[in-house]
């Protein structure tokens, strides 16, 4: 094996230790909606990964409240709202946190300025000058902490009082480009600093004269190194500024632009996703009286296409009955989009006399010319979600008879260590999802404490699994059902979007250089509707809300073609047919 366990561990330590020397420093700038004048922090968005208390914030509103000048932890500010406000810095500094970055947001705001009557021109002792006196205060403090400060870039979200001005309106953009020369110059002396620019286009005063804009925009078009940024269509509480998920999403724009102008993503820009490459082709298990749920598959040595089902007694419901009743069933197709038929049930409520409870949720995959058939189990409903575990069964055939692996088939249970990020969870380890590393060993996904996707690691298929202390996923929103896959030369993931991380109800593709760290991702399905037409009052729901005006995709599973993508299978608590039980679906991959 070329890669080893420890040598893992020690390039984790390395990563985490470069990561800690290091803050990439933003300065946010403007005015109202710079600040959040609207961002009731009632509304605060939720920080279920505890994402904030590894982001550095420096606030200052001009001449009103202030961090004092002290680094805190990323938070609402005081001021405007009992419980405080907050901005679109939260946002942004959480998906750079997401991406691999340890952010730090130097924030000097104050509402209803203009660029030529407040922040003035550099030397002329207006709002800019005293932000750069403090900027370089706050940079040395850092430095003082210890940390390597690199000046990533430049967010300025203003102009709406310049228009205002038939003056300030004219010489809009000859000031930016004074500022802006000079921050880059004479401040941090980095000429190719990254400014991402934006102003309501929709303001009144901006509408009335939109020289402001033109004179953002053309300043984009002339560097490379800036870029202008919209926000059109964000919802406003009044006539100048944004609710505060409008401010939410106007912050994951901001950071969408800096990836751009970065240069580190421009995959992710693409107007094609990954989800964009999907052609929905009907069913792909039906089974009367079952409900039907996760469908892994796999080509057989005999050309057909093989799918290992979860399925359960419709009279049951699909909750609680996938807790209690579930089975793994095995179905054969002659071609990927079917028709499949039963084969026999694989693994029951216990295997080879050893119990496991509902088996659910399977993922086959072929390995050294035999099957790994990797599920969950459970102790019983008493303990549930809590007791759920990862178990193993190997066979030389796609038929059987399956063996469990090692004494009870079970290879991976919440670990021990209090230490650890899921010790405890209240949803036990559960939804494999398997991978051989390209140097060697295996890799075990699951999902564990706060739906976040975590990782162990074996030099042999039936283990032992030693999982590492950390999740490989920053995600702020409920993530599941991972696949995992080599992709354009990188690991990947496929999950489920539950809570709208990019859109509820669709999928997220997570791809990383090392399997470990997954800091970058793009839309990885669509929800149902997407693809096919549907009338959802037509649409049984058996899971999930009633009124819901979409129907999504569960449990993604591929089938792969030398290495690829070739169709995806995925059930989902809706059948838009109409029918009586839950079944899964099948798309095809346009891509190449």
């Amino acid at each position: 094996m070329k890669q080893t366990i420890p040598l893992l561990i020690c390039l984790l330590l390395s990563l985490s230790s470069d990561a800690q020397e290091a803050v990439d420093l933003f300065i946010w700038a403007g005015q109202s909606n710079a600040q959040g004048w609207t961002g009731d922090a009632a509304a605060y968005p939720v920080d279920d990964t505890t994402l904030d208390q590894s982001i550095l914030l420096n606030w200052t509103f001009f001449g009103q409240t202030s961090s004092a000048g002290e680094w805190v932890p990323m938070q609402a500010q005081a001021g405007r709202y009992p419980a405080g406000h907050f901005g679109p810095e939260v946002s942004f500094s959480r998906e750079l946190k997401r991406a691999g970055y340890h952010p730090a947001i130097f924030k000097y705001c104050l509402g209803a300025t203009g660029l030529a009557r407040d922040w003035k021109a550099p030397g002329a002792g207006g709002i800019y000058d005293h932000m750069v006196e403090d900027l370089q205060t706050a940079i040395a403090a850092l430095k003082q902490k210890g940390y390597r400060v690199q000046v990533r870039g430049f967010i300025w979200i203003q102009g709406e009082s310049d228009a205002g001005d038939e003056a300030a309106a004219n010489a809009y953009g000859s000031n930016l480009q004074k500022m802006i020369d000079h921050l880059r110059t004479q401040v941090l002396h980095r000429q190719d600093l990254k400014i991402l620019l934006g102003v309501d286009e929709q303001h009144a005063f901006v509408q009335q004269r939109p020289v402001v804009v033109e004179a953002q925009k053309n300043l984009a078009n002339q560097d490379p190194n800036i870029i202008y940024t919209s926000m059109y269509g964000l919802p406003k509480a009044d006539a100048t500024h944004l609710t505060p998920a409008g401010l939410v999403g106007h912050g994951k724009r901001i950071f969408s632009a800096f990836r751009i102008v970065n240069g580190d993503t421009r995959e992710a820009s693409s107007s094609t996703t990954f989800a964009d490459q999907w052609e929905f082709r009907g069913i792909a298990v039906e089974e009367a009286g079952y409900n039907i749920w996760g469908s892994s598959p796999i080509l057989g040595d005999d050309g057909k296409v093989h799918l290992f089902v979860a399925r359960w007694p419709c009279e049951l419901k699909v909750d609680p009955g996938w807790r209690t009743h579930s089975e793994i069933a095995h179905y054969i197709g002659d071609s990927p989009e079917g028709p499949f038929v039963f084969s026999d049930v694989a693994i029951g409520g216990e295997i080879g006399g050893v119990k496991g409870n509902a088996p659910h949720n399977p993922a086959i995959h072929k390995v050294d010319g035999g099957y790994a058939l990797f599920y969950i189990a459970n102790d019983g409903i008493q303990g549930h979600p809590a007791n759920q575990y990862i178990c193993l069964a190997v066979s030389e055939s796609l038929d059987g008879p399956w063996k469990k692996a090692g004494e009870d088939g079970v290879i991976l249970r919440p670990p021990s260590n209090p230490d650890y990020w899921n010790h405890a969870a209240g949803n036990g380890v559960n939804n494999p999802a398997f991978l051989q590393h390209p140097d060697g060993g295996f890799f075990l996904y699951f999902k564990s404490e706060k739906a976040r996707m975590g990782l162990a690691v074996a030099e042999n298929l039936e283990g032992p699994y030693v999982q590492l202390p950390f999740p490989v996923t920053a995600n702020d929103r409920n993530i599941e059902d991972g696949y995992a896959f080599m992709y354009n030369g990188k690991f990947a993931l496929l999950t489920t979007d539950n809570h709208g991380m990019i859109e509820s109800g669709g999928g997220i593709l997570w791809t990383s250089e090392d399997g470990i760290r997954f800091d970058h991702y793009e839309k990885g399905f669509h929800r149902i509707n997407a693809y096919t037409e549907l009338e959802m009052n037509s649409v049984a729901v058996h899971y999930g809300p009633q009124d819901r005006e979409y129907a999504k995709l569960e449990r993604p599973q591929l089938l792969l073609k030398d290495g690829k993508p070739w169709y995806l299978y995925a059930p989902s608590g809706s059948n838009i047919y109409g029918g009586d039980c839950t079944v899964s679906y099948v798309l095809r991959y346009k891509g190449e």
